[in-house]
């Protein structure tokens, strides 16, 4: 009896424990008084996580050295993100600074210097296609971005990197600090350069244990295996070289010489038939030892794989393969830009701001007026003002003319044949009484 009752005390405390442990889940660490790890198991689950150096994302068996390797050897892959890159980087020198609160454009800022030379090496447009570049690959970009620690410039800057995304390793902490710095591996010094110093611009990641973004290579990784095992295969068999069939008499001739075989064998592959069609006496039977790119579905597969791939890119697949949809290069390009480069360099622009600490004060975006293959057409224009009935002078303020002072320059220009209908009006003319 004395038994019984002391166990099913234990089990009591064991479940009030238990209970207090659940709402401390719930409540969260930021409500406990104590402030410790132990309040809140999650954190306490993924303290281990948390400590040191790792250049792995936690679960993830892709890491940051085979996306740059996958970068650099996969021809579709280097093709996609160094199109995109490229359009980013045109796009840089139009971005323009805007005061949130007047409107106007800021002619004169240390962000507008930074732009205008991002360091010694680096100028506007390359640095912005280096940016995109690790930002495409990796799924994120780190920038080194050092402020000014004194002075009348204090919080300025005055020069910007793009470190090696496949060096980076992050420095954990704690959840009162997750994430402490980065440090560039293989560089030569082990300082850790501070949270204040630089900033990243990242894909979202769904691995809450990991301070790198997602990167679309490794999305994209089954698609681009198939491209791999393609090209290796195609490789294989050039190299092989051999024959690719036997030619072999029918059962029916089997009394043919070694040296008609020979003879056979020198009529078939010889320089002088190359591109011809041979007749042959003989009645003969085709062996084929190997398969071609086209029976084995290479081609084809490489094609679903590079499609996936601008898929995960948002690439217009047409602007890939060139077809007759963007043979027009203004059209081509305007594709490209609006739906790739202008919202990356818009991302840049945000993040700059967000690192000096001038986000809420001004905005840095890129001036699409400015770029001549995202303006409309003149012939459209015109047509669309002719639709309107435009007054001349509005039609010659599109094409930037000067109006002109005639009173009928601003009158509506309205064909004799158009009719406007109201109250009243009927469009069948009654007969006079």
């Amino acid at each position: 009896m004395f038994g019984y009752t002391r166990i099913k005390a234990q089990d009591l405390d064991a479940l009030r424990t238990k209970i207090d442990t659940l709402e401390s889940e719930v409540k969260g660490y930021y409500e406990n008084a104590a402030g410790t790890e132990d309040a809140n198991k999650y954190f306490k689950a993924i303290a281990a996580l948390l400590q040191g150096d790792s250049i792995r994302d936690a679960f993830v068996g892709i890491g940051r050295v085979d996306i740059k390797a996958c970068y650099e050897n996969c021809g579709p892959a280097y093709g996609i993100i160094n199109k995109i890159a490229k359009a980013v980087g045109e796009l840089f020198p139009y971005l323009e600074l805007v005061d949130r609160k007047t409107g106007n454009q800021v002619e004169k800022h240390f962000i507008l210097d930074m732009l205008a030379r991002p360091n010694d090496r680096y100028t506007t447009r390359r640095f912005g296609q280096a940016w995109a570049t690790e930002r495409l690959a990796f799924g994120d970009c780190f920038v080194y971005a050092v402020k000014e620690k004194a002075g009348i410039h204090k919080g300025d800057g005055k020069e910007m990197y793009v470190l090696p995304g496949q060096r980076i390793s992050i420095k954990k902490g704690g959840y009162a600090k997750p994430m402490e710095g980065i440090k560039i591996n293989g560089g030569g010094q082990n300082d850790t350069i501070e949270p204040a110093d630089f900033f990243e611009s990242f894909n979202f990641n769904m691995e809450d244990t990991s301070f790198f973004g997602t990167s679309p290579l490794v999305v994209a990784a089954a698609y681009l295996s198939v491209l791999d095992r393609g090209i290796k295969r195609q490789d294989q068999t050039l190299k092989n070289g051999g024959p690719s069939a036997l030619v072999t008499p029918k059962p029916d001739n089997l009394g043919v010489l070694p040296v008609t075989a020979d003879t056979l064998t020198e009529e078939l592959n010889g320089e002088e038939v190359k591109g011809q069609i041979k007749a042959l006496r003989t009645a003969v039977e085709v062996h084929q030892l190997g398969q071609s790119a086209v029976d084995l579905g290479i081609l084809a597969s490489h094609k679903e794989a590079i499609t996936a791939l601008c898929f995960i890119y948002d690439l217009p697949i047409d602007l890939y393969y060139g077809q007759s949809k963007y043979e027009n290069a203004k059209e081509a390009k305007k594709a490209l830009y609006e739906t790739n480069a202008i919202p990356l360099a818009n991302e840049f622009g945000e993040d700059l701001l967000n690192h000096f600490g001038l986000a809420g004060q001004y905005t840095l975006t890129v001036n699409t007026d400015r770029i001549d293959v995202l303006q409309d057409d003149p012939a459209d224009v015109l047509d669309n003002l002719d639709k309107m009935h435009a007054t001349l002078n509005e039609k010659r303020e599109a094409y930037g003319y000067e109006p002109r002072p005639e009173p009928w320059a601003n009158l509506p220009m309205i064909p004799m044949s158009t009719v406007f209908g109201g109250e009243g009006v009927s469009d069948v003319e009654e007969p006079a009484k």
